[in-house]
């Protein structure tokens, strides 16, 4: 059986989505602080506990599941600025938490999404090797949380994600810069940029990353992965790509930098490429179609 933390969220409903169309039977542990119920089909299994309670050591033991993703997390980099006691209760003690039950099994696997776009601060290309230095404490946690991953004794993978794109993403949560201009286009209205709009990202869409995810689950090799595309845009570039799918914008306004956000975030694949033979398939503007057209099918 695969848990699956954080599955009623963003990227873990659409691994959920992906194991029940490969026949699998996935359960799902999520407080739904951030997750809705909503984004699960009818017949999956919820748990609803939050994973920086310890209680929920004991949930996950009496689970007995094989495999955990664990993709639950405060998700926010401009919450983790404001309220950086919190994000570390979630993502570093939370984490700590759902291992401790993962242990309490011998679980056979443990997948850990973490934060590539973050963990290395500013970057052209980073590699497994470069050495992190985070801009915000949401990235210091995820990479803190992968030590602890990595002293567990589990067999492990932590995946380090570029910024990731799709359907269900919320604009008001993981504040991603795909979600929040797709919001305001479809609504007519003003697009605000935070900065001048050069700064750079490597975009990937979210059936990429659960993708990659499965294919972490399925190894018994352990590391450390960057998972992007290592490609990066604009946000000029990436705002022109989302007004020819959806519509022109009406207005173009520039605010002030946001504290934690990094001017260039790119990654290098080669790694994942190599050890484990992963690649996206979706470039920028397939990905978009997608995710517009799976937008309007959850509607």
């Amino acid at each position: 059986m695969i848990l699956v933390t954080g599955g009623a969220g963003f990227i873990g409903s659409h691994l959920v989505d992906t194991l029940l169309a490969a026949g699998q039977e996935p359960i799902v542990l999520d407080n739904l602080a951030s997750g809705a119920r909503e984004n699960l089909p009818n017949g999956v299994k919820l748990v609803e506990k939050d994973i920086a309670d310890t209680g929920v050591v004991d949930v996950i033991a009496e689970l007995k599941p094989e495999v955990v993703i664990h993709a639950a997390a405060q998700v926010s980099v401009a919450v983790s600025m404001q309220d950086p006691h919190l994000d570390l209760a979630v993502n570093v003690q939370g984490t700590a938490n759902v291992l401790e039950g993962a242990k309490a099994v011998g679980a056979r696997r443990f997948v850990f999404v973490s934060s590539g776009g973050g963990v290395y601060g500013e970057c052209d290309g980073a590699d497994e090797a470069t050495p992190p230095r985070p801009k915000s404490y949401y990235s210091a946690h995820k990479f803190l949380g992968e030590r602890y991953v990595e002293l567990s004794g589990l067999s492990y993978a932590n995946a380090r994600l570029a910024n990731v794109y799709g359907s269900r993403q919320r604009s008001d949560l993981e504040g991603g810069v795909v979600a929040i201009f797709t919001e305001r286009l479809q609504n007519r209205q003003p697009i605000l940029i935070n900065g001048t709009g050069e700064q750079r990202r490597d975009l990937i869409y979210v059936a990429d990353v659960v993708d990659s995810l499965l294919t972490m689950a399925r190894s018994n090799r352990d590391g450390t992965w960057n998972v992007g595309t290592g490609v990066s845009t604009s946000i000029l570039e990436l705002l022109h790509v989302l007004e020819r799918e959806i519509e022109p914008a009406t207005e173009i306004r520039h605010g002030p930098k946001r504290p934690g956000d990094v001017n260039n975030s790119r990654l290098s694949i080669a790694s994942i490429e190599n050890d484990l033979g992963w690649r996206p398939e979706y470039d920028l503007a397939d990905g978009i179609v997608d995710m517009v057209r799976k937008a309007n099918s959850d509607r």
